[in-house]
């Protein structure tokens, strides 16, 4: 599997089968790619076992790293559009500035 490839599934969204499957083949490999994939997948990944998988890789590894806590995803979508939200109240407050 090509780098290009591991990056295309690590980002893909669609099915997190996908992703565990790729976890899988990470798993096999030895290269400094796969350990950075595999700690992007534990720290940005929406669905816990996913992270979880990527935790247990990473520790039959020897690769130090803390274990993935299980929230629910709608609590990790609502994090996120919050922190959106805010970007976004910023960045208005900033062009309305002038018209004060």
């Amino acid at each position: 599997m090509q780098p290009e490839e591991i990056d295309i599934l690590m980002k893909d969204k669609t099915d997190f089968n996908k992703r565990l499957k790729l976890i899988a083949f990470l798993k096999e490999q030895k290269s400094d790619l796969c350990i950075e994939a595999l700690q992007y997948l534990l720290k940005n990944d929406v669905v816990y076992k996913v992270r979880l998988a990527a935790w247990q890789v990473l520790n039959e590894k020897g690769v130090p790293c803390s274990e993935p806590v299980a929230r629910p995803r709608y609590a990790v979508v609502l994090e996120k559009t919050l922190a959106r939200l805010k970007r976004f109240g910023v960045w208005l407050m900033d062009i309305t500035e002038g018209f004060r």
